[in-house]
């Protein structure tokens, strides 16, 4: 059988008017998800993966890049300080707390406890005094300055990635060392973290810095690994994988181009939905496209060169008119979740059918949209959830054992079979014993030397189709608009706070382009205003409105999102609308499974 493991990392926009980053997240995954994940993957002989990044993402990693280059090359402090892109940073480099301002350790005590408690903190003795204090709201008055560094030292420690944990010497020292951070030690923890961030982005093919020079090939192991295991790690032949996009700024692209159809998904999965006002979304297909527009260059900075054009669809929403558009810029493979088959096929894509002349189950095929040169691959809901949701709770080896066995009894079955296990990269390892790093590592040994197991990259799944394997193709000439959760669009559209959120995107919207239209605008006022549209048009914005998300969670989020459509109207000449300044969270909050960061392919 073949398998294609494909993990997904993405992060909406976070920067403010003034490059100011909101949220921490960019910076954070970062150093715990987006550089192990490539490395695990590369450490294992034999493995091949897939890893999907997003444009948006790209660029605030460089912007992070720069910035903390910049802040480390001043010698004033206080300008220093400035230079750094949020305020998580910035106390690494303060010379006393006071430089904060009033309500900096009250933020502090907050803010750096923001890891999980029993994964990324308990796994810290130093680390969990520190935490439990900082819980504490009477004794804050008590702390002194050394506290406050430490707990900022062990906030950025906890973050990092299990490489940089077990095999880079600096950051080994500081863990050893574990209190009494001194100022020099605050630098020599950031200009560590920025070397390894530099290097993460050439995992991906990307300069470390907007405008600079990409990788030619492959970067070799990152010198920051101690001597010992680098020449240990230089002696295995490299596993392999495969990059590939979204649209840039992520974006639910069925609904850009009919904001309507989410109601088609909700008549065949059977939900609730409530209809948005909007008969459309304005100039919905010129915007899909201005998402769609940059990726060529991402395609051509690929370390890989292969010239397959894969793209994961965000949240693996399609429908037929993004499919076609999909096809219109020659994107050879896509994905999207089984519980989408199913609907469109109107049988139980999991269960066996006689097809091909032998017994298949249809999930596990490639699909050829109409007669185009377009792929899709539709994800294992079960075993992707597993990973997602399950396996946090085992032993690394028996949950990698488990899934292996699945593997298995599908080849068993078909040994033509094409198993697509797709999710989110980033998110499930907070959850997992020291960041998945015994799951991930046992899975891929396990997978790469089973003689049962082809782990396949995507430009390999491209070519089942002309008779390289998998069984051959299936032609699909009719999709139900939706995405990998539910087979439907409901996370985006659909309720109330979603729907008003669409509504005042559109009317965003229209007051740019009536200012584009009556000439009241300028060239560099359009293009600031247009990145906050598309920045507005992705998806996260949606995901976390209504009642089944945190609270917090859906405030933090709704107000990057109500910045954006103030920033439009402000560059357009008009006034903000009054409703800008209302929030649209929802107080009738269920209680998310790990906090509404992931959702399963289904809930049934």
């Amino acid at each position: 059988m073949n398998l294609i493991l494909w993990w997904h990392m993405h992060q909406p926009e976070y920067r403010d008017a003034n490059g100011e980053f909101m949220l921490p997240w960019v910076y954070l995954h970062v150093l715990k998800d987006y550089i192990d994940m490539p490395l695990t993957v590369v450490s294992n002989p034999g493995m091949k993966a897939n890893i999907n990044i997003t444009p948006v993402l790209i660029d605030q990693w460089q912007d992070y890049n720069l910035r903390i280059e910049k802040a480390l090359g001043e010698k004033k402090s206080s300008k220093a300080v400035r230079y750094l892109p949020d305020k998580f940073l910035k106390p690494l480099l303060f010379k006393t707390i006071d430089e904060g301002g009033n309500e900096i350790r009250r933020w502090m005590c907050d803010r750096y406890r923001w890891a999980n408690y029993e994964q990324m903190v308990c796994r810290f003795d130093d680390y969990k005094v520190l935490y439990d204090l900082a819980e504490a709201d009477s004794p804050r008055r008590y702390l002194n300055d050394a506290f406050y560094f430490d707990l900022c030292v062990w906030f950025h420690l906890s973050w990092c990635g299990e490489y940089m944990k077990r095999y880079d010497p600096i950051i080994n020292y500081l863990i050893r060392k574990g209190s009494d951070f001194t100022e020099n030690d605050r630098r020599l923890l950031l200009k560590r973290l920025l070397e390894w961030m530099k290097y993460g982005l050439s995992l991906y093919g990307f300069p470390a810095v907007k405008g600079g020079e990409p990788p030619a090939v492959f970067p070799e192991y990152p010198d920051m690994i101690e001597k010992s295991k680098l020449e240990e790690l230089k002696t295995k032949k490299k596993g392999k994988y495969e990059v590939s996009f979204s649209p840039h700024y992520h974006p639910i692209i069925p609904l850009l181009l009919d904001i309507n159809c989410g109601g088609i998904s909700a008549q065949m999965t059977g939900i609730y939905y409530e209809p948005v006002e909007l008969e459309k979304y304005d100039g919905g297909l010129k915007s899909a496209k201005r998402h769609m527009d940059s990726l060529e260059k991402y395609y051509n900075y690929r370390p890989e060169k292969n010239t397959t054009k894969a793209l994961w669809p965000s949240e693996g929403a399609v429908s037929r008119e993004s499919l076609e558009l999909f096809g219109g810029y020659g994107i050879d493979i896509c994905a999207s979740g089984e519980e989408l088959l199913s609907s469109s096929l109107g049988i139980d894509a999991h269960k066996p059918v006689f097809s091909q002349g032998k017994n298949i189950i249809p999930l596990y095929r490639v699909y050829k949209w109409k007669d185009t040169g377009v792929k899709i691959i539709f994800r294992d809901s079960g075993l992707s959830d597993l990973i997602g949701f399950t396996y946090a709770k085992w032993r690394g080896d028996d949950a990698a054992n488990d899934l292996v066995d699945k593997l298995h009894s599908i080849d068993d079955f078909d040994k033509d079979a094409v198993v697509s296990i797709i999710l989110d990269g980033e998110n499930p390892w907070e959850y997992y014993y020291e960041n998945g790093f015994y799951f991930l590592n046992d899975l891929y040994s396990l997978i790469s030397s089973s003689v049962k197991i082809n782990p396949a990259l995507l430009s390999e799944a491209a070519a089942y189709c002309g008779g390289g394997g998998g069984g051959g193709c299936i032609k699909l000439d009719y999709i139900m608009p939706g995405s990998w959760v539910n087979g439907n669009l409901r996370m985006w559209v659909g309720e109330e706070q979603k729907n008003k959120a669409w509504l005042m995107l559109n009317d965003a919207k229209n007051a740019l382009f009536d200012s584009v239209k009556a000439g009241t605008i300028n060239e560099d006022d359009f293009e600031t205003a247009l990145k906050n549209l598309m920045a507005a048009e992705g998806s996260d914005w949606f995901w976390w409105l209504g009642p089944e998300s945190p609270l917090f969670s859906q405030s933090s989020m709704e107000k990057i999102f109500r910045n954006f459509l103030k920033n439009i109207y402000l560059k357009a000449g008009k006034p903000v609308p009054e409703r800008l300044f209302e929030s649209l969270s929802s107080t009738k909050n269920l209680i998310a499974e790990h906090g509404g960061m992931m959702k399963r392919g289904s809930e049934q």
